[in-house]
């Protein structure tokens, strides 16, 4: 019987296998094997591999020092038919790992298993340490400039591909210019016999440096325009400006790329490399604010709970209250200042160093959470009337927060929301806030039940941030899974369809502010 196309195909996220190995006699031994989420950066975006049958991709990597080394297998090749051949599978793979990695597998084990690798450390300097019953929990750190960074980079950057949706690589030639910082996550447990190395690499996250124009200019008064910046001509505007030396100029940190392996996800330790890496850039005077590179939602989640986490620690943020005092009733539009006081709400969000749009949203849900649920469902039920003093002004105090956040997003809307009759409009923004408050609430039951904070993000793949592309509908006749599904991006707003006059089709969206 002739075989079909679909016999020679198959499913490369299935024949993908990686794997944490030790050395042991002289050969190596596997303590962890996993599969990647994405295989389309490499194999293109139906994630197939033709020509070959019984396949199997084994990426293995030294626990300790992440060397890696490839061992292809496969029961059947297909013979080339014209132009018909199968996947060139190393052609592929060298794109994402350096040359070594392509060693025969006896040249692998006989690397890992050199002598002097009982003695390794992870490069860069120790940031911070924990202990856990007989292991320790390490965070190291170092300069992109550092050799011994540059050689890890280049062995872990195919992670990015596998695990980050839509990730890019850092480029070789962005290393030398010192601007990245990378933040490595190692398990040091007992080493087993006297020639193993007792670290295991658990994951890693790469910050960028770069430096905003920020002009030294005091605000304008009313009613008048603010001075524009002018240079002389032929004047040297390459960065830093003649007159500034890089120490003096502020500096935005940039998280871009976040990672903790699969096997070692769900026990909190996604959540304290980012508290560690946050806590590191906050203490640095000369950084003025830290932002992430597009999270996607699972991170948004982690991201949400320890900057929420650390904000409750501080007393002027647990002091926050809605203004009920403030009269709503006959008035036009009514200043969010009016709600709460937005200048000492300014000088916290510098002091602590987060963006402008997440620290928005941190304060709403701190807000949110002194308001009884009981109160916000009395308002759903066809604006049901509480019966006590107290009930009615917490109730009161709920149409605040709900007039709050409808400003947030209007304003960041407002080009798309014009174009909506003001009924439409209307409907639209209270659609908006609800899946807003839902989400809202979603999160303060994780974090006030007592849940574990980290382990149902990084079971969602929380160890992801960099670039998220995905759509939330999956175009017509595309095999691609890797469709978003609607959730935290759509709640607040982004991506979300407003139907308009003429059947015309616009979009929320909300700017990141970062």
């Amino acid at each position: 019987m002739a075989s079909t196309p679909d016999d020679w195909s198959t499913q490369s996220n299935d024949a993908f296998h990686i794997s944490l190995v030790r050395p042991e006699d002289g050969a190596s031994k596997t303590i962890n094997t996993f599969h990647p989420k994405f295989t389309y950066p490499i194999f293109g975006d139906e994630e197939s591999i033709f020509g070959y049958q019984g396949l199997k991709i084994h990426l293995r990597y030294n626990a300790s020092d992440m060397r890696p080394g490839v061992l292809i297998t496969y029961s059947k090749r297909f013979k080339a038919v014209g132009d018909v051949e199968p996947t060139d599978l190393k052609g592929l793979l060298a794109d994402f790992l350096p040359e070594n990695a392509f060693q025969k597998s006896a040249a692998f084990d006989a690397a890992i298993n050199d002598p002097n690798l009982k003695d390794f450390s992870p490069p860069g300097k120790l940031l911070q340490s924990h202990e856990e019953g007989d292991a320790a929990y390490e965070i190291w750190y170092g300069n992109s400039a550092d050799p011994a960074i540059q050689q890890l980079l280049r062995r872990l950057q195919i992670l990015v591909a596998l695990f980050i949706e839509s990730g890019t690589a850092i480029d070789d030639a962005e290393w030398g210019s010192g601007r990245w910082t990378v933040f490595l996550l190692y398990k040091k447990g007992p080493a087993t016999d006297d020639t193993t190395s007792p670290y295991t690499f658990m994951g890693y996250c790469t910050v960028y440096n770069y430096y905003p124009i920020i002009p030294k200019l005091p605000l304008a008064a009313p009613g008048t325009q603010r001075k524009a910046i002018s240079l002389p001509v032929n004047s040297d505007t390459s960065i830093p400006f003649p007159d500034e030396s890089l120490s003096d100029l502020p500096i935005r940190s940039r998280l871009s790329q976040f990672i903790v392996l699969p096997p070692f996800q769900g026990g909190g330790h996604g959540a304290r490399l980012y508290s560690t890496v946050f806590a590191h850039y906050q203490s640095d005077p000369q950084i003025v604010e830290i932002t992430i590179e597009d999270p996607n939602e699972a991170f948004d989640d982690l991201r949400d709970l320890n900057d929420l986490i650390y904000l409750r620690s501080l007393p002027e943020f647990q002091a926050l209250k809605i203004n009920t005092d403030v009269d709503v009733r006959g008035k036009g539009r009514v200043p969010s200042d009016e709600i709460i006081e937005q200048a000492p709400l300014n000088e916290l969000r510098k002091k602590v160093k987060i963006a402008p749009r997440q620290f928005q949203r941190l304060v709403e849900m701190q807000l949110l959470s002194a308001i009884p649920t009981n109160i916000r469902k009395s308002l759903e039920l066809e604006h049901k009337s509480v019966n006590t003093v107290e009930a009615k002004l917490k109730q009161y105090e709920y149409r605040l927060w709900c007039l709050l956040v409808k400003q947030r997003l209007y304003k960041h809307n407002k080009d798309s929301l014009i174009q909506l009759e003001r009924d439409e409009r209307i409907d639209k923004l209270e659609e908006v806030v609800g899946a807003v408050e839902t989400d809202y609430a979603r999160l303060l039951r994780k974090l006030d039940g007592g849940d574990e904070v980290e382990e149902e993000v990084e079971d969602e793949v929380a160890e992801e941030v960099e670039k998220e592309k995905g759509t939330l509908e999956v175009p017509e006749g595309s095999g691609s899974s890797r469709a978003t599904t609607p959730g935290k991006r759509a709640a607040e707003g982004e991506g979300l369809d407003l139907s308009v006059r003429q059947s015309k089709k616009v979009k929320v969206e909300e700017a990141e502010g970062e």
